[in-house]
């Protein structure tokens, strides 16, 4: 396809593009450190560096999607195409552009999967944390639910037939 010529010069796009794929690629390793602390029963100090360290990317990934999605919004003042792919059709070299937003999107992918296991990791640890501080109080573990809004209901269970 013919670039636009009032669309943002293909080397800035290519340069954000880059820049949101490296730091995708560091929190996809921050990531896998978690994970692998999480399964390990690591270090608590390690494993608080490395939610800081994710955070800060996670913020930082943010900003580059406001970017990218500033530069699509000023060429689709020219379009009524709201497509990240057909912005990058219309770029300079959008074969190399295309390609590495497959691979960011890719790799994105890949992170909300490790992200979603850490986080089954994480409540699986803190139910068994539950289970075993009811035990030492001598009480009925708390089930924590989350509703519609992601916030938390706590629930107690009854021990009827131990009462009886």
């Amino acid at each position: 396809m013919k670039p636009n010529t009032s669309t943002p010069h293909a080397a800035d796009v290519h340069a954000l593009l880059q820049a949101e794929y490296a730091a995708m690629d560091k929190l996809q390793h921050i990531l896998n450190q978690e994970t692998l602390l999480l399964g390990s029963s690591g270090n608590m100090q390690e494993l608080s560096e490395l939610v800081s360290r994710k955070n800060r990317l996670v913020d930082e990934l943010k900003d580059f999607a406001r970017k990218r999605e500033q530069l699509r919004a000023s060429w689709a003042g020219n379009s009524s195409s709201t497509d990240m792919e057909a912005f990058l059709e219309t770029q300079e070299e959008a074969d190399a552009l295309l390609a590495l937003w497959q691979q960011l999107l890719l790799l994105t992918a890949s992170c909300r999967e490790v992200n979603q296991m850490n986080g089954a990791i994480i409540k699986l640890n803190e139910q068994h944390m539950q289970h075993a501080i009811s035990l030492l109080r001598d009480t009925e573990p708390e089930d924590v639910n989350y509703d519609a809004k992601g916030s938390t209901m706590t629930t107690r269970q009854s021990r009827l037939l131990g009462q009886a």
